[in-house]
This record gives structure tokens, C-alpha cells and sequence, in this order.
């Protein structure tokens, strides 16, 4: 659009240029109402589309369009009929004047509607100072020469007019020029209000002294004036007209009243003694101090305002910075001390004991690490909730402080566990006692809310130099010495030494290899005979998990089965163990047409798997075995783990068929009640017992009840670990039904088993 305006102003001047005569009037008038009326158009839409405050604006400036275009037209009307220009003054001139009131109603209104955001006194001032400069020259060259006139009154008042509006509405945009950081439409504004104050100067000076013509090229600047502020409003917005505070005075804005200001000086050298230019010059003068004091005034009080912010700053700087402080040491607090006890967690003691290792090496002397853990707590959350644990921990940390000494470090590991640096130790019978104190816990009992517990701890004591010389060495030292005084039966406590690190290390061994025994199958079955006590006769085997390592050699079952339970890899190897075992024994009693009975142990774990009588449905149908040639093996402390859930799992296992024993029976819960109520087919006596039987009384009784107690309940019974003679003679006449150890076979490999059973049974037939 602005490169429209700027050709439809370029086409203008070529015609007032190449055109003469009645043409040029004519083309001329064309150019200037068209020019006219594309601007109305275009502030018309504006007042339409704007729908804010702003609207009242855009209305007057296109009320003042439309003045100007009847002005012009009446100018028009003059030249083309009667071909002279109109009487001065005349209807033109009246709407002409309208014109330029209507502009400065548009400017005044949106100055008062925007008064609270810009600095009107400082603004103001800039203002008039120039606006004095522009009157004193206007007075001089415009004004005064209209004066000395010999016309009329309304000759000369009107002709004053003209003037008088264009310095009002310079001084107004003077003001928004210094007042607010001119956005793009106001810009448009100002340019084509500045436009039209300037070609009406020139007009005036060519009027004074004689020289207008009209269709001259003063005619395009006063169309272009309107197409400026026409093209504001083609881009005008809700929201254009809104002023910016400036935030920052420009050096063009502060030095240019002062540069008027000299301009203005040298006016009563052009007009000496000129009464008005010498009030405009005091006038001026005056407005400078009073913008000078104003500013002083201004600035002072800004100083005090940022003397108070500065103060009130630093106030709050200072109540920040305390209030971090106090954060921080609240953090610092946070991150080195348990939240529930008090006591150091674990953070700091780590970072504590490396300091007293670094003390007790410079000085010489020792120092103990002592591990603390609270026997069965989670027995207590789980029965009497976690509320009161938490309790039972807070007064436990109470009393480990009470007995540690003032140079002594307590700390909380975490859940049951607590640390103690025992700093300085002068002689190990000190930390004995020490130690023996705080096992003595269990003694007293101890009050948490209603209740009156008694718990026992189980402590470990690791000691520098002698355990370790790094905070980690001695820690896991420590560690180890307590979970061996857990293994050892609890509320006592244990000194680190070699074997422990020994065991651990050798626990960890077969961990990892474990693993490894899985994914290559280094595990094999050694199978142990069953024979009917009073037949001889074999009826059944044992299978007996062997692992060969390919470095370590041969594995006891007793070192790698108790790491399987507590990893739960016993779940993996134990159905290896069945798959394999099942397979075995179908190709046993095909190969010789006989029953042969194969018994597994079960795990705890493998047991209580949901889907363990599914895995054992799979398995009898992947081998293609009888049920009843499967004996499960499960232990007492499996069977009455949860009396409803055994039932329905041994009944599910029953309703496929299988056997099912009690495994070392008599060592463990034993009880009537599930003997009774639980499918079970056989009970396999606990080597101990057997072991006593040639020795003591009490050991053949107790055989002698078993046996008797089963025969009433119609079940078998086996003994196992049967080593000798006698001991086989002394079960046939307590009538056992079978038996099972080394007097009659020992676990060999499932080749030698074939060879040295099977083909004999063979060989029998």
C-alpha cells in the first residue's frame, strides 16, 4: 500500500508538470479528490474494524478526511465552473479549518485516554520550548506580515487561523514525539500531520508575499499528508495507538529543546524589539528552569526512592541470605543425619570414619567398627506395623547413644542396621564390654507405646588396624562378623576374623558360578537305591543333584544348594533336576519292563511357585512317565508354611497321580494334625535318628513311634542314611517298610546305576 500512495503522489506531479490549461484543473481535481477519498475509505475501516477505545480516534480523523474532501471539493467546484478560485474567506475555508479542529480532537482524545502511562510535565515542557521557537518564527514570517494587512476582520482572522491550528497540532505532536516510543502507525500519523503543517507554512509564505498559484506542486503534499494518515490507518490494530513508556531518553530527545532554544536566540536579532519574540524567548527561558527544577525535583526524588529500594534490598538481601543460611544448615542437616532417629545415617558415617582412620594412623592407635542388627524386625512391622517399628528404632538409637561414649560415632545404616566407631580403643577388653552392653539390650524389656518388647540384637565388630585399614574393608568386615553372629543363633555378637572372609568370598565364588552351571549344564544326577527292607528287593531310586565344576572339581550339594535357595536360582536347577530325573526313570523301566519309583526333593521355593504343579503336569507328559512312578520329596517346614494353601497344592499334585513324601521327618514341625489332614503317601525318618538307633533307647522309641504312628495312618515308611548292618537289622524288626543309604548302595552317576542295578535286575529275571 505505501508504495501506491508514494505512486499515485508521483503520478500526481507528472501530470501538474506535462498537463496545462483546463486539463491541468481537471487532472488535477481528479488526482486530489481521489487521493481524499482513497484515505476516508481507508480511516473508515478502521473505525469499523477497531473495536476497543481507539475507535473514537480513527472516527474523528475520518471526519476530518471527510472535511478536507468537501473543503476541496467546494475548491474544486469553483475552478471548474466558474474557473476562478473561491472567495477567501469562504465554505471552503470553514471545512478546511474543520479539518484540521477534527485532527486535533483525534490527538487530544488519545493523549487523555493515555495520560497515566507516559511523564506528562517533562514532555510537556520539551514541548512548549519548541513550540516557542516555531511561534516566534511563525509570528515573524507568517503572523505579523497578515497583521500589517488592510483587509477585514474576518479577512485577517481567519487567514490567522490557519496558522494558529497547524501550531496547535505541531505542539501536539511534539509532545507524543518526546513523550512515547513512536510505534509505525503513529509514525504515519505524525509524517502526514508534519506533511500538512508543512506544505501549510509554505503556503502561507507564498501567500504573504503573493507568489501561490494553485495546481502548483504544493497541491501533491497536501494529498500526500492525507494518504499518510489514510495508510495508518490501513494497518491500524486494537492496540497500536497504545503508548510505550520510554524507557531510555535518546540523545536526540534531550538536546533538541536546547538546540531550539539557541535557534530561538537568534530571533531578536532578526525582529528587534518585537515584543512577542521577546516573550517568546522569556517564555522559553522560563520553561527551562522550570524543566530544570522539575528534574532536580524528579531526580531527587528518584534517588531517595533507590535510596529506599537500595535499603530495602539489602533488607531483604539480608533476610535471604539468612533464610539460606538457615536452609543450608537445614540441608547440611538433611544430608548427614537420619530423619527418623537423628542419629548420622550413613552418608556421614562413611565420611567420619575415613577422618578417624586418618587420626588413629597418625596417632598410632586403633580404632573398632561395630555393625548392629536388630534380630526378626520384620516380623515386628509385618505383626505389630510399621509405626511401631519406626518407634522401636527411634528408642533403640536412643539407647546406643546412652551407652556410647563422647568420643563414640553412632550412626543408622538404614532400616535395622546401626554403626557404631568406637574411637579411641586403648585395649580390647574395653570394646568386649563395650559390646557385651549392648547385646544386653535383650535383657530388659523395652516399652513402645502399650506394648513391652524384647528384642535381641546381633552385633559385629571388625577392627583397625588389624580387619582393615579402609573405611569400605573395615565396614564389610564388619558386616560379615554380624551376619555370622545372625547364622550363629542371634543376640550375641562376633569378632571379624580370616574364615568369614574366606566363606564370603567362596559364597560369592559360587554365586557367580552358578550362573554359569545353569547356561552350560555342568550339573549331573547320582542316583541312591530304595529297597524293600523285608524283599530285598530294589524298588525305587533317589536322584541327588551333583555339580562338577571345570576348575573347582566336585561341589557338595551342602555348599551350592543353600546359595541357590537364597538367590532363587534353586528354581531353575530344580527343574532341570525333574525334567532330568523323569527322563531317567521312564528309560529305566522300559528298558526292563519293571515300576522303579524316582524320588525328588522339592525345594521350599519350587514348591511355592504358582505354577509348580503345572510345570510338573508339563513334565509327565514331555517324558511320557506314569504319575505313580514320581515321588516328590517336600520338607515339614514346606508343609506347614500355610495350611490351606499345602492342602489344595498336594491335593492338585494328587489328582495327577503322584507320590508324595515327607522328607527328614522328625527334625522339623512335626505334628499329628497334618499328618492326618495332608494327601501324603510316605514318611522318610531323618538320618539323626537312624544314626542313634544301635546307641541310645530313646532314638529306637522314637524310630518305633514314627513307624507305628504310620502303619495307623496307612503310610509307608522309609529310613534313609542307613550305613550299617545293624542298623538295617534293627529297622526290619521294627517292621520300616523300606530303606535307603550306604549298607545297600551309595549315589552313584546314572551309567554306573544302569551297570551295577538295572542289568542285575535284568540278569535276575
Amino acid at each position: 500500500m505505501q508504495v501506491i500512495v508514494f505512486l499515485y503522489v508521483i503520478a500526481y506531479y507528472m501530470a501538474l508538470f506535462i498537463m496545462s490549461g483546463q486539463t491541468e484543473v481537471i487532472v488535477g481535481s481528479f488526482f486530489s479528490l481521489g487521493g481524499i477519498f482513497l484515505s476516508i475509505l481507508l480511516l473508515w475501516r478502521a473505525s469499523i474494524r477497531i473495536k476497543t477505545n481507539e475507535r473514537v480516534f480513527w472516527t474523528w480523523m475520518t471526519a476530518g478526511a471527510i472535511f478536507y474532501f468537501i473543503a476541496e471539493m467546494i475548491y474544486r467546484i469553483y475552478e471548474w465552473a466558474l474557473q476562478t478560485e473561491p472567495p477567501f474567506p469562504g465554505w471552503a475555508d470553514v471545512f478546511y479549518i474543520l479539518y484540521s479542529l477534527a485532527c486535533i480532537a483525534a490527538l487530544v482524545y488519545i493523549v487523555m485516554q493515555q495520560q497515566k502511562t507516559v511523564v506528562i510535565w517533562q514532555s510537556l515542557w520539551d514541548a512548549l520550548i519548541v513550540t516557542c521557537v516555531i511561534m516566534a518564527y511563525s509570528w515573524i514570517y507568517i503572523v505579523q506580515p497578515i497583521t500589517y494587512l488592510e483587509e477585514e476582520v474576518l479577512y485577517i482572522s481567519i487567514l490567522v487561523t490557519y496558522p494558529l491550528l497547524d501550531l496547535v497540532m505541531l505542539f501536539l505532536l511534539l509532545f507524543l514525539f518526546f513523550a512515547t516510543n513512536v510505534r509505525r502507525i503513529w509514525l504515519w500519523n505524525i509524517v502526514g500531520v508534519g506533511c500538512f503543517i508543512f506544505t501549510d507554512t509554505i503556503y502561507f509564505v507564498q501567500m504573504m508575499q503573493f507568489h501561490y498559484e494553485s495546481n502548483s506542486w504544493l497541491d501533491p503534499l497536501w494529498i500526500l499528508s492525507v494518504l499518510m494518515i489514510g495508510l495508518s490507518g490501513y494497518r491500524a490494530k486494537d492496540g497500536d495507538l497504545l503508548f510505550q513508556k520510554r524507557e531510555h531518553l535518546s540523545v536526540i530527545t534531550v538536546i533538541f529543546p536546547y538546540v531550539c532554544f539557541l535557534i530561538l536566540m537568534c530571533a531578536p536579532f532578526i525582529s528587534p524589539d518585537d515584543r512577542i519574540v521577546i516573550a517568546c524567548l522569556v517564555f522559553a527561558v522560563g520553561l527551562i528552569f522550570i524543566r530544570q527544577f522539575m528534574t532536580l525535583q524528579e531526580n531527587r526524588q528518584l534517588l531517595q526512592r533507590l535510596q529506599i529500594l537500595n535499603d530495602d534490598l539489602e533488607q531483604k538481601v539480608a533476610t535471604r541470605t539468612r533464610e539460606l543460611t538457615y536452609v543450608n544448615e537445614q540441608l547440611a542437616y538433611a544430608a548427614n543425619h537420619d530423619f527418623l532417629t537423628g542419629l548420622f545415617n550413613r552418608r556421614a558415617f562413611v565420611t567420619k570414619l575415613e577422618r578417624e582412620i586418618i587420626h588413629a594412623k597418625n596417632e598410632q592407635r586403633c580404632l573398632a567398627v561395630i555393625f548392629i542388627d536388630i534380630d526378626r524386625f520384620k516380623h515386628i512391622n509385618d505383626y505389630f506395623g510399621h509405626h511401631i517399628g519406626d518407634e522401636l528404632i527411634v528408642h533403640i538409637g536412643k539407647v546406643l547413644k546412652e551407652k556410647a561414649r563422647p568420643t563414640d560415632i553412632v550412626a543408622r545404616q538404614g532400616g535395622d542396621e546401626f554403626t557404631i566407631i568406637f574411637t579411641p580403643l586403648h585395649h580390647i577388653d574395653e570394646l568386649r564390654r563395650f559390646v557385651n552392653d549392648i547385646v544386653s539390650i535383650s535383657q530388659q524389656p523395652i516399652a513402645v507405646q502399650h506394648l513391652d518388647m524384647r528384642v535381641s540384637l546381633s552385633v559385629g565388630v571388625a577392627v583397625y588396624p588389624y580387619d582393615g585399614e579402609t573405611g569400605d574393608t573395615l565396614m564389610k568386615h564388619a558386616d560379615m562378623a554380624m551376619y555370622r553372629a545372625k547364622e550363629h543363633g542371634k543376640n550375641q555378637y562376633r569378632f571379624f576374623n580370616g574364615e568369614m572372609d574366606r566363606v564370603i568370598s567362596q559364597k560369592t565364588t559360587i554365586e557367580t558360578a552358578l550362573h554359569e552351571a545353569i547356561e552350560k549344564k555342568q550339573f549331573t544326577l547320582f542316583y541312591q537305591p530304595q529297597f524293600d527292607v523285608q524283599t530285598g528287593e530294589l524298588i525305587g531310586m533317589e536322584a541327588l543333584i551333583r555339580w562338577i565344576h571345570p576348575k573347582l572339581g566336585m561341589i557338595p550339594p551342602s555348599v551350592f544348594i543353600p546359595i541357590a535357595e537364597e538367590t532363587g536360582q534353586i528354581i531353575a536347577i530344580g527343574e532341570w533336576v525333574m525334567e532330568e530325573a523323569c527322563r531317567q526313570v521312564k528309560a529305566w523301566n522300559e528298558q526292563i519292563g519293571r515300576s522303579f519309583r524316582m524320588s525328588v526333593n522339592i525345594s521350599p521355593k519350587q514348591f511355592l511357585k504358582e505354577n509348580f504343579v503345572e510345570h510338573i503336569h508339563s513334565v509327565l507328559q514331555q517324558t511320557n512317565l506314569s504319575p505313580n512312578h514320581l515321588d516328590l520329596e517336600i520338607t515339614e517346614g514346606v508343609a506347614v508354611f500355610n495350611e490351606q494353601y499345602t492342602i489344595h497344592k498336594l491335593q492338585q499334585l494328587k489328582q495327577l497321580g503322584v507320590c508324595i513324601s515327607i522328607d527328614d521327618f522328625g527334625t522339623g514341625y512335626s505334628s499329628l494334625s497334618y499328618l492326618r489332614k495332608f494327601p501324603i503317601d510316605r514318611l522318610k525318618i531323618a538320618k539323626p535318628f537312624i544314626d542313634g538307633i544301635t546307641e541310645e533307647k530313646e532314638d529306637v522309641a522314637v524310630v518305633k513311634a514314627i513307624i507305628l504312628l504310620a502303619k495307623n495312618l496307612k503310610l509307608r515308611v522309609i529310613a534313609e542314611g542307613v550305613e550299617t548292618l545293624q542298623q538295617l537289622h534293627i529297622l526290619r524288626s521294627l517292621q520300616c517298610d523300606e530303606i535307603q543309604g550306604y549298607v545297600l548302595g551309595k549315589p552313584v552317576s546314572a551309567h554306573l546305576f544302569s551297570k551295577t542295578y538295572i542289568e542285575n535286575q535284568l540278569l535276575t529275571d
